[in-house]
């Protein structure tokens, strides 16, 4: 059992360490690329962050309901202590005292009488009474717990402006993702179509060294049968092209594998794993669409132009902001509050522990040094010089697809001609080979034949190449990379 396990080990680290093999379509290995890809998923973590910057942007028009408790004990419990003295005037004491008297004079009592107006002889015009309090009004412990919400009524259009500008942020968000899965396409198509060419120019190469091992061995032949046309510098001149061949091969066999290395790191893979194409040749090139719909198609749909007309208006949502100082915010406020206190009576008692606030606030920024005004004009400045550079780059873009357009023509008029050239020089190298196998012709026009269909044949193959790439390019500049291959 132990056995067992060490072999699966064995087996699974194995499997690490030389990584799978992948044979992939054009298709496949976009789709692989769109899954694995390491720029998109940074780009889907942009898309995520702009999500909770746009809720918490929103939650503004939503009420705060907050609770705080807090709970502290003081060095000492609070007094209140009051020392001093206060002067009491005793004027109407002493007239009402008068007033007594003569009143009890007028009934005939006359003792009562003179002991209120003896009281009012002995009473003094004014008193001066000392004052001398110390009592306790607060204990040491305390818990205050408290419960408060507030609800903006209106702000000037200021949150509105947030969540504007926050909304227009998840879209540039997007629009980046767009922009990653397109280079992620594009990185893909021109990788895939270098593999695809090399392979073509490979097997060019291995056929044309198959040839010229042919007519080696037919110049030796012709050679020793005492052929007048036939000397050992041909020999030597047909061993030359083929060691000339053979390391051209060399180089592709390279190159192929570069650019299988580069299409294995543009699909996400580990550098352990290995690809290979399906595709034989590349796709024949077309003219399908006109310069005029392709620069509108980059008007509508490239990342980089849709992105800074969102930027544009931002910075509406800017001005709104900035202009919501001159109007006033008004706010609706609540709160609950209970009070505990280690002291029963004093300024915390039963009758006021637990109270509640409810009301409304209005704060308007009267004058701040004409700050307001400047913060608006400067981001209406921001928005023109954002509009300015649009059109640069809509004159960039449209310049850019006229560039990538006079490539696709460019190499489809190549292909056009190749293709008829490479019936020619096929038929030229048949012609040849056949009449030197009569010894009709010479040894060097039977070489030239042979490098000359391997040049051409190559040309014709990078024709397609070069014209698969500016589709690409197009495809890129364009912004439509990731719908056409939808499409497909």
């Amino acid at each position: 059992m132990k056995r067992i396990k060490i072999v699966i080990s064995m087996s699974l680290l194995a499997s690490s360490l030389l990584g799978m093999d992948y044979k992939v379509s054009l298709d496949e290995a976009i789709a692989i690329a769109l899954k694995n890809n390491a720029k998109l998923k940074v780009s889907q973590t942009s898309i995520e962050i702009a999500d909770t910057l746009y809720n918490q942007a929103y939650s503004a028009h939503y009420p705060t309901l907050d609770l705080s408790v807090n709970a502290f004990r003081m060095s000492q419990d609070a007094k209140f202590e009051l020392r001093g003295e206060t002067v009491i005037d005793n004027t109407q004491s002493i007239a009402m005292n008068n007033a007594l008297s003569q009143a009890a004079q007028a009934d005939g009592n006359l003792n009562t009488a003179g002991t209120y107006a003896n009281i009012a002889a002995s009473t003094p015009a004014q008193t001066v009474m000392p004052i001398e309090f110390n009592t306790k009004i607060l204990g040491r412990d305390s818990v205050i717990s408290k419960v408060s919400t507030v609800l903006p009524l209106y702000t000037g259009g200021k949150i509105s402006a947030y969540v504007k500008q926050a909304g227009i942020g998840k879209k540039i968000a997007q629009e980046g993702k767009r922009r990653s899965e397109n280079e992620v396409i594009y990185d893909v198509k021109r990788y895939y179509y270098s593999v695809v060419l090399t392979k073509q120019l490979k097997k060019l190469s291995d056929d044309t060294m198959e040839r010229m091992g042919f007519i080696q061995e037919l110049t030796t032949q012709l050679y020793k049968g005492g052929s007048l046309n036939v000397k050992k510098t041909d020999y030597l001149r047909t061993k030359l092209g083929i060691n000339i061949m053979e390391s051209l091969n060399i180089e592709i066999t390279t190159n192929e594998t570069l650019a299988k290395s580069a299409l294995l790191f543009a699909m996400g893979l580990t550098w352990s794993d290995s690809v290979d194409v399906t595709q034989k040749k590349i796709a024949v090139p077309t003219m399908d669409k006109s310069l005029e719909t392709l620069v509108n198609g980059a008007y509508s749909f490239n990342p980089d132009y849709q992105t800074l007309k969102l930027a544009i208006n931002v910075y509406d949502a800017k001005i709104d902001e900035a202009q919501s100082d001159y109007l006033p915010s008004i706010g609706a406020y609540a709160s609950a509050q209970n009070v505990y206190n280690s002291y029963e009576y004093g300024v915390i008692n039963k009758d006021n522990k637990n109270t509640w606030t409810i009301g409304i606030g209005v704060e308007w920024s009267l004058f701040n040094g004409m700050r307001t005004s400047n913060q608006v004009e400067q981001n209406r400045l921001e928005k023109l010089k954002l509009q300015q550079q649009e059109l640069l780059l809509k004159e960039g873009l449209a310049l850019q697809v006229k560039k990538e357009f006079l490539k696709i023509k460019s190499s489809y008029k190549q292909y056009e001609v190749l293709t008829e050239a490479t019936q020619t020089a096929e038929e030229n190298r048949d012609l040849n080979t056949r009449a030197y196998q009569e010894d009709m012709v010479d040894t060097k026009d039977v070489i030239e034949s042979q490098l000359f269909e391997s040049y051409t044949l190559g040309a014709y193959y990078k024709s397609m190449h070069t014209h698969a790439i500016a589709r690409a390019e197009l495809d890129y500049i364009v912004g439509r990379a990731m719908s056409e291959a939808l499409e497909q």
